[in-house]
């Protein structure tokens, strides 16, 4: 069967007046010839129209050759081409009348209808029948699933290629596939891996159930609308979206999905849906499924009974179904604040701020003045596109600088469109709708973990959300975790150690907070976080103390847990309560411990300017306690004090210490008190007091059998004899300290031992010597952690390559030295003799060689500088010849 007629032919009349007639008879002429030669019976002709039937499939596609090429050869009136379009179906049609009717001729009309002028389509039936008869250069392009008006199926629909025929055209002008899918009012950014991930699951062969998991208000629901959209034409019985927010048992669930599809049956909704798509390549997206309950045995029972459906599910909880694949999504990619202009408009968080600003603020753009801000407003809102909507939305009224101000109540940010979901009007209610999935032990659980900052472990997880939770539950703490990661109140990520690790992103933790407090177990919750915090701050400092593996262990535990420490800090010491009262006494006693056990890591990561603002504070509110405790906070503020170059301030605190302990009778911590005042003395200059009070420490520690205080005063004193000139001396006292420091096993010890007498050999000119000692402890210093270990290990580096004419590697040293100093705050304690050791390097190279060095080490990481600690060759620099 062959359906035709012209395109446009009311335009057509319009502008072809009293010749459209000639143009009509030429077309019908023309059309006559074909249908005579390819042995065609004309059934109908009304207008410009045709209804022809055949015997035979490629008889009729041979008539639809001739006649389009004879329309396109033929000259016509005013130049304007008549274009007709032409279908083909083969079917069974019924006769009556003399005429031809039922379902193939409808669907034989239809599919004429979807093409254009001047194109020839065909039915799959039709193609099937044809291809054996097609010539050589005849071809049939496959143009996908259609659904046609009035036809329930879809149909698969081909375009007749050959020579002398237009190849290029429109979409065809079908119903598409049969899908159903709201069309959001704006484009979706930022998620071009996360749509290409989706699309490459669902196409996944074999791949049934596909579950967009996620926190509320991250873009799930938008995803799967962008993913749905896409695949279009790989389902040709069509792509559905059913709508289940408001949905919350499986009765109305099959409702809903009934009437989506739009069938209706006298039974149940459930039958009807499995019936229809018992048959069918559908996708379904299954929108909104965390608070429905018996959601899964839906999707199980769907899936079983329609081979051909795929499901698209989203939910703040998986279904826990076999063969599901869980893609969780997650929050826009945010920009650094320290980024430029064009990073911080690239990024998926801004560029979602931007296109959402620019509506209420037409032209609104990322440029030099707004971009900081910009960044910050993103990383504030943790990425979540819900909150960057809302957030975007008071652009109309705000600067970002201004926005950025009031984001101290992010949770509070207001949708302006009404249209919104009410879940979805503020980021709260975003949340909350997760909250109230949740039991109410693990509700409590939920609100507890906000104290965590920088996450925890399941240790910590265990004893401060779950303290006190009902026994009966089992309060496993991976359990608990799984409970929250499945609704997507939390993340889970693999710790530095390999093991779990419970993190919430910042919008989800002011809730956990506000809920905490709402339900007055605020203060309990924190006591107990910073209480378990002082106990893993006091177990890691008996391992700073120690030596070997466990002391790098303890170093990256509590540089992990820092976060933690510092709120369980902010709580106990700065909060008003934090005071002589009994409840602020506690709460001072925890703070107390946590300096007490953080001192030595601030220290030894260079945490200074951090650590000296809470040992101040923990002295003020022990100062009227005195004795041991505050001897040692005014000793461990001495010693932060002493490496910032602070060395006056440094040796009151000393002092203060050191009569402390005398008025105590603590011989052994007189000791370290003498040997902290020999080192001060020594920085300020004062050799011979320095040296006094650095062999009375000495003295001390051997009379007392105190190996680990004796090495330390022969080190500090061997490095007073070598700045002295008195070499010798120098190395017979580092000596014996190196060899106290390798019995004792103290890693620590033996690197600034052999760093020490590296400075003797470098002053004394013996290069060689100073290097193999450099090279023997750059594997310690590159991992132990200890910023100024590092930096002053390369500054002697530095100058070892410059003894050795290895100019151009002293430069970049030097600067990478140079920049941590920068970052940390480390002041260099003798420049003089630095520049003293660096000039013959200098001296090699030209003023520019030496700056363009130093400016690339000075862009390095630390990681990156600790590379460099290992000469790569001990032969010169090529340039430094």
């Amino acid at each position: 069967m062959l359906f035709s007629d012209i395109e446009g032919s009311t335009a057509l009349l319009s502008r072809l007046g009293e010749r459209y007639g000639e143009a009509l008879a030429a077309q019908r002429a023309l059309m006559r010839s074909a249908i005579s030669a390819c042995r065609g019976q004309e059934v109908g002709t009304e207008g410009d129209s045709f209804f022809v039937v055949f015997s035979s499939a490629g008889d009729a596609v041979g008539c639809c050759l001739a006649a389009q090429r004879a329309l396109a050869d033929h000259d016509w009136p005013a130049g304007l081409a008549v274009r007709v379009r032409m279908g083909l179906h083969s079917g069974e049609p019924a006769v009556q009348d003399d005429d031809y009717v039922g379902m193939d001729v409808h669907r034989a009309a239809r599919i004429a209808a979807a093409a254009h002028g001047g194109q020839v389509v065909l039915s799959e039936a039709t193609r099937r029948l044809a291809e054996s008869q097609l010539g050589a250069e005849v071809s049939a392009r496959d143009l996908g699933w259609h659904r046609l008006k009035d036809i329930e199926a879809p149909e698969q629909i081909y375009q007749l290629v050959a020579p002398g025929l237009p190849e290029e055209f429109p979409p065809l002008k079908s119903l598409g596939a049969p899908s159903r899918l709201p069309v959001p009012t704006t484009t979706l950014v930022g998620r071009e891996r996360d749509l290409e991930q989706v699309c490459a699951a669902l196409n996944r062969p074999g791949m049934r159930l596909v579950t967009l998991t996620g926190t509320g208000g991250v873009g799930k629901t938008r995803l799967s609308l962008a993913a749905a959209a896409s695949l279009d034409k790989a389902f040709p019985h069509g792509v559905f979206f059913v709508a289940l927010a408001a949905v919350r048992d499986a009765g109305v669930m099959w409702k809903t999905i009934a009437d989506t599809l739009d069938v209706t049956g006298d039974g149940p909704a459930a039958d009807a849906v499995t019936g229809y798509l018992s048959d069918r390549r559908a996708l379904l997206v299954l929108d909104n499924l965390e608070q429905l309950h018996g959601a899964a045995e839906v999707v199980a029972r769907l899936l079983a009974a329609a081979p051909g459906l795929v499901v698209l599910a989203t939910s703040r909880r998986p279904l826990h179904l076999p063969a599901e694949q869980e893609l969780p999504v997650p929050p826009l990619e945010v920009p650094r604040e320290a980024g430029s202009v064009e990073q911080v408009a690239g990024s998926g968080a801004a560029r979602l701020f931007v296109q959402q600003a620019a509506m209420v603020r037409p032209g609104f753009a990322v440029n030099e003045s707004n971009a900081a801000d910009i960044a910050a407003i993103c990383g504030r809102l943790d990425g979540l596109p819900l909150a960057i909507e809302l957030a975007a939305s008071r652009v109309r009224l705000l600067a970002p600088r201004a926005l950025l101000a009031r984001l101290g109540h992010s949770l509070d940010l207001a949708a302006a469109d009404v249209g919104q979901p009410s879940r979805q009007q503020t980021l709260r209610n975003a949340i909350a709708w997760s909250y109230d999935l949740l039991a109410p032990d693990l509700a409590e659980v939920f609100r507890r973990a906000g104290v965590f900052a920088g996450g925890c472990d399941l240790d910590a997880l265990a004893a401060v959300a779950a303290a006190g939770t009902d026994p009966g539950t089992g309060a496993d703490p991976l359990e608990l975790a799984a409970g929250l990661l499945d609704v997507s109140l939390v993340t889970v990520t693999d710790g530095a150690d390999g093991e779990p690790r419970v993190g919430m992103l910042e919008t989800i933790r002011g809730y956990a907070l506000d809920r905490l407090e709402q339900a007055g177990d605020l203060d309990g919750t924190r006591r107990r976080h910073a209480e378990y915090y002082a106990g893993v701050a006091e177990r890691a400092d008996e391992q700073l103390h120690g030596s070997g593996p466990a002391e790098l262990a303890a170093l990256d535990r509590l540089e992990a847990e820092h976060d933690n420490m510092r709120a369980a800090l902010g709580w106990s010491l700065e909060t008003p309560a934090a005071g002589p009262a009994p409840a602020g006494r506690e709460r001072a006693a925890a703070g107390l411990r946590l300096v007490q056990a953080l001192a030595y890591f601030w220290y030894r990561h260079g945490h200074l300017l951090e650590g000296r603002r809470w040992l101040q504070r923990a002295i003020d509110l022990a100062a009227d306690d005195g004795g041991a405790p505050l001897a040692h906070l005014a000793h461990r503020l001495g010693v932060l004090l002493e490496r910032t170059g602070e060395q006056q301030d440094a040796l009151g605190h000393f002092e203060r210490s050191l009569a402390i302990w005398r008025d105590l009778g603590d011989r052994d911590q007189q000791a370290r008190e003498l040997n902290s005042l020999g080192i001060t003395h020594h920085n300020l200059g004062d050799l011979d007091t320095a040296r006094s009070l650095l062999e009375e420490s000495a003295a001390l520690s051997r009379e007392l059998g105190s190996p680990l205080r004796l090495a330390a005063a022969l080190t500090n004193l061997g490095q007073l004899e070598a700045a002295a000139g008195n070499f010798d001396r120098a190395t017979a006292v580092l000596q014996e300290a190196l060899a106290i420091d390798t019995k004792q096993g103290d890693l620590l010890g033996v690197a600034l031992d052999q760093q020490s007498l590296a400075g003797v050999h470098l002053r004394a000119g013996r290069a060689r010597e100073a290097r193999d000692l450099l090279s023997a402890m750059a594997g310690y210093v590159a991992s132990c952690g200890d910023p100024e270990l590092l930096v002053t290990t390369l500054e002697m580096v530095a100058a070892n390559a410059a003894q050795l004419g290895e100019a151009l590697r002293a430069a970049r040293i030097t600067g990478a030295a140079e920049a941590i100093r920068r970052e940390t705050g480390i002041p260099v304690k003798q420049p003089d003799i630095l520049e003293e050791l660096l000039a013959p390097a200098r001296a090699l190279i030209s003023a520019g060689q030496w700056d363009a060095e130093v400016a690339a080490g000075r862009a390095l990481s630390p990681q990156q500088a600790a590379t460099l600690l290992v000469s790569p060759s001990p032969s010169p620099d090529p340039l430094s010849r």
